[in-house]
């Protein structure tokens, strides 16, 4: 069965000197939104949905930006999302369906309906006009096949609003079935949310982490605003089955967002602020660069990005640059290469914005290591994130 799924812990963004939101300038012609006026290619309904179906599959099987290892196992790497709202267009611009109320697509073992089809139809048109966003089309075709079973989906939950806060914890808004959370704050276009045990100052620690994360950028602040990305904080003590949509799991350290997910977690007790003085990786820089990936590049046809991380990922583990986490984890050699590759990234992103030497990172732990070491990824990291010095979790000195 077709399954429209992102991975949860891997992937990142792209890069024209200002991201792309509009559409406008993509020559899409918005005839596909008049039916009047269209010049479409009637066929039947069955044929329209299982060629449309069989395109995003075909997309996601496409390793052009991934890295296909010695077994056959992939880590995938590129903008799905952006090609699969490019071949909806095409595809709804070329081609109309014959009328139906109901058809079953037996290929992909699910059922559309007319009002699915209009509304898929409204979602295109609206992403054009950039009224909503790739991530909206995503989501409808994940509830289409089925792959919206778990709490954590986007289409689980109405999204918080977004609030200026400052550098203040607030009450949070209340939203049916997440009335657990009771704190909020927001910066550069990030929500951040947790439940009343949470110390404020992890709340005040996430907001300065992004804040200088994507202070670069503000493109790429305004993207995940206008996708609605949120941070949920869990702990200090547990795991994210505190949550109200992560029940059923028990993941102790954080997952990223991914494009069809309604936030990211992460464990207020493995972060570092004063109080708090954890030594080690950091959940919400980390799972916040995943995310980035997953909703920023993957929308927005981040070539730049993709073009690059695989080489530069293949050549760290070659050069043995990544021995250090490869030494740490448990498991085959295989495996630790498929995790590695997928977590390159985030991981060195991460030494790079904590900047605080090997006793928080095995490896790609400071700017000038990085630097001096793997040259063309500081460059990569730099081209998103900033190079001004900032003092991740002060005080922490004591405890080293």
């Amino acid at each position: 069965m077709f399954r429209i799924k992102f991975l949860l812990l891997i992937l990142l963004i792209f890069p024209l000197v200002i991201l792309n939101n509009s559409n406008a300038n993509m020559g899409i012609e918005l005839k596909i939104c008049d039916g009047a006026s269209s010049n479409a290619q009637i066929i039947d309904a069955n044929d329209f949905y299982r060629d449309f179906f069989d395109d995003i599959e075909d997309i996601f099987n496409d390793t052009t930006y991934s890295y296909v290892h010695e077994d056959g196992e992939v880590t995938e790497y590129g903008p799905f999302a952006y090609n699969i709202f490019q071949n909806a267009v095409m595809h709804f611009k070329e081609y109309s369906p014959s009328e139906f109320s109901t058809i079953t697509i037996d290929s992909h073992d699910f059922i559309i309906t007319n009002d699915d089809h209009e509304e898929i139809k409204t979602i295109i048109c609206n992403i054009i006009k950039d009224d909503l966003t790739i991530r909206d089309l995503i989501i409808k075709l994940d509830v289409l096949s089925d792959n919206d079973d778990w709490g954590a989906h986007a289409s689980k939950s109405e999204p918080f609003p977004y609030i200026e806060t400052g550098r203040n914890v607030i009450e949070a808004p209340k939203i049916k079935d997440l009335e657990h959370y009771k704190k909020y704050i927001a910066v550069n276009g990030v929500m951040i949310l947790g439940g009343q045990k949470v110390p404020d100052d992890a709340f005040l620690y996430a907001y300065d982490s992004v804040n200088y994360m994507l202070s670069k950028r503000p493109d790429i602040a305004e993207e995940l605003k206008r996708n609605n990305v949120r941070v949920s904080l869990f702990g200090p003590d547990g795991d994210n089955g505190e949550l109200p949509e992560y029940r059923d799991e028990d993941e102790d350290g954080g997952l990223a967002m991914g494009i069809t997910d309604s936030s990211m977690t992460a464990n207020a007790g493995w972060m570092c602020y004063p109080g708090n003085y954890d030594i080690g990786g950091d959940p919400v820089i980390h799972e916040l660069v995943h995310s980035i990936q997953h909703i920023v590049f993957d929308t927005t046809n981040e070539l730049y990005f993709y073009e690059r991380i695989m080489p530069l990922a293949k050549s760290a583990w070659e050069r043995g640059l990544m021995k250090p986490y490869f030494d740490d984890w448990s498991g085959s050699k295989e495996d630790k290469k498929h995790a590695i590759f997928g977590e390159y990234w985030a991981m060195s992103v991460e030494g790079y914005i904590m900047n605080r030497g090997k006793k928080f990172k095995s490896t790609h732990y400071s700017h000038d290591w990085i630097k001096d070491n793997d040259p063309e990824l500081y460059e990569l990291i730099t081209h998103y994130f900033p190079t001004e010095e900032w003092e991740y979790c002060p005080g922490v000195e004591s405890k080293l």
